[in-house]
């Protein structure tokens, strides 16, 4: 259960500071996160493949200390865009607390994921990725229930775990790098170039140059995708991506494997006297 968020004001060494606590019982979450504590937040996302784009989100300090001015630049084909604009204090604590807690193992990113995809959209792209005669089905409702019968429960957990471990596909080149700075801290930086829904999982630190999406101590965390969402303009393309919750790829592992039911069954039906 994810734990809920207030705030609060506190002394420390006489100056007040504004503390991200997590509601929960106690010693089951990491300790409060010091928000005062937090310079900027820098969101840098490219990607390249059917198209391309360039963006920079920049979260600084704003004269008050509960909030943050977001400026933005946009660049992609139809030119540059920079904008300007607030975001609460507490949507900056969320990531620092997210990163605050103990990397995420994937299976705990299967189970949270799998209770997002959205069965209707996955059951609509699944049968368009399935072959117009599969053997062993003959009719369309007989693949249909077959590949709903992979839409939920341990069957959508098995196909999301395959398919975080798959290999890349080509034309689709994301990358994001995260940089918060601190007032009394080193800087933390995460970054992914995960082309999998929520760009999981989250590199702890710099990616290697080259290396793949998983390489080095990293994250399958959940609440730093959706942190990260949070803090960005809901038009941008890094937004948009953090907000994906199923996508062709993973509805043709679907269709893949009800296919391969049909054949086997139709295998099984022809070895039997």
């Amino acid at each position: 259960m994810t734990p809920s968020i207030r705030t609060t004001l506190r002394l420390f060494a006489g100056i007040p500071v504004l503390l991200l606590v997590a509601c929960a019982v106690p010693g089951s979450g990491p300790p409060p996160a010091a928000i005062d504590n937090v310079r900027s937040v820098e969101i840098q996302y490219q990607y390249s493949g059917w198209s391309h784009t360039d963006e920079v989100h920049r979260l600084q300090r704003s004269g008050g200390q509960r909030a943050f001015t977001r400026t933005s630049k946009v660049e992609t084909a139809e030119g540059v865009e920079t904008t300007q604009a607030t975001v609460p204090a507490q949507r900056v604590g969320e990531l620092v607390w997210a990163l605050s807690a103990p990397p995420w193992p994937r299976e705990r990113a299967v189970q949270v994921v799998a209770r997002r995809v959205p069965a209707a959209w996955m059951m609509e792209n699944a049968l368009i990725s399935a072959r117009g005669n599969v053997p062993g089905c003959d009719t369309e409702e007989e693949i249909r229930n077959r590949m709903f019968s992979h839409l939920g429960g341990a069957a959508l957990r098995t196909q999301l775990d395959a398919y975080y471990e798959g290999m890349p596909w080509t034309d689709d080149y994301p990358e994001m790098r995260v940089v918060i700075s601190f007032r009394n801290a080193p800087d933390r930086v995460i970054s992914s170039k995960s082309q999998a829904l929520l760009m999981l999982p989250w590199t702890l630190g710099e990616l290697p140059v080259p290396g793949p999406a998983n390489a080095g101590p990293h994250s399958w965390s959940v609440p730093v995708s959706d942190a990260l969402r949070r803090l960005l303009p809901t038009t941008s393309q890094a937004a948009q991506r953090l907000a994906m919750d199923a996508d062709i790829h993973l509805a043709s592992m679907v269709a893949a494997a009800a296919e391969q039911e049909c054949v086997e069954e139709l295998g099984g039906a022809r070895a039997a006297p």
